[in-house]
């Protein structure tokens, strides 16, 4: 075990095995110009191969012990990569639940229904397109709480305030379509669109938790973003206030390191939400 730990340990050897393995046979003339070797070079590791190897007149192949040596380092690389694509497959999943969430919104009609919701131009493309979103969605969730999640980091917390506005940004900007949101005028009614509050929970509670700690100054800005276009709506003449701001808030407030480092945050959020009702009710109306 030691002699074969000996040699499979220096990555040239490891070439040859691997070449010899695939092409079945070789020449000496093969080995070196198709690995780009020296004589000198290849003499000394065809030498330390030997136990590995058999020489059929000018041939050179693998033995028996050869190939179950190589076989079990093709496995353990293949697996080793496996594990390195299972750790991106949740946010690949998240990023693909965005794209058809998107896709889905652009099948909503530029009109309402009795019930003052969006109506659908296409409802059988927009169920399929929206159904493959949200089990994409939950998958990525569920891989997540199951499995060790590695890169694209920055990019889930990106995802952030993209995914409550992804139905909202292919319908032209109109509000019926947020997650959740308040109507002020002389007094406060709360309304939410079902189709984008179900991915926007899923996604914040399910998904942004394991994330949100990893870039705290990044996480940062871009709760910051949401705080200062909410407080630019919240202190206008409009009647919405958006309450996306404060959803992003309640899922960073689910773990205590969180709560410690978006504390402030969180504050403000709440401030501006409630300054803007007063400001509503009590200025503009």
């Amino acid at each position: 075990m030691d002699n074969f730990t000996r040699i499979i340990k220096d990555k040239t050897r490891r070439e040859i095995l691997i070449y010899l393995y695939n092409k079945g046979k070789a020449t000496y003339s093969d080995i070196l110009h198709d690995l780009n070797l020296s004589t000198g070079k290849l003499n000394y590791h065809l030498k330390i191969l030997e136990p590995l190897i058999l020489k059929e007149e000018e041939y050179y192949k693998l033995n028996e012990k050869g190939k179950q040596l190589v076989e079990i380092m093709l496995s353990l690389s293949n697996d080793k990569r496996e594990i390195e694509y299972s750790r991106y497959l949740p946010q690949f999943l998240a990023i693909a639940s965005l794209i058809f969430l998107f896709i889905s919104g652009g099948f909503l009609a530029h009109e309402v229904n009795i019930y003052n919701e969006p109506v659908t131009s296409n409802p059988q493309a927009f169920y399929t397109i929206y159904s493959i979103s949200i089990i994409a969605l939950l998958s990525s969730s569920f891989l997540l709480y199951t499995q060790e999640a590695k890169g694209l980091e920055n990019a889930m917390l990106f995802l952030s305030i993209i995914f409550p506005y992804a139905i909202y940004l292919n319908w032209h900007l109109v509000y019926l379509v947020l997650p959740a949101y308040l109507i002020v005028t002389s007094s406060v009614t709360f309304h939410y669109y079902i189709y984008e509050l179900i991915p926007t929970l899923i996604y914040y509670f399910g998904i942004l938790p394991k994330f949100i700690n990893y870039n705290i100054r990044l996480m940062t800005i871009l709760w910051g973003i949401l705080i200062i276009f909410g407080a630019l709506v919240n202190f206008s003449a409009a009647y919405l206030i958006d309450l996306s701001p404060l959803l992003l808030g309640l899922s960073i407030m689910t773990s205590r390191d969180s709560l410690k480092n978006y504390k402030i945050l969180f504050m403000i959020t709440l401030a501006i939400i409630v300054g803007g009702i007063l400001f509503k009710m009590f200025i503009i109306y």
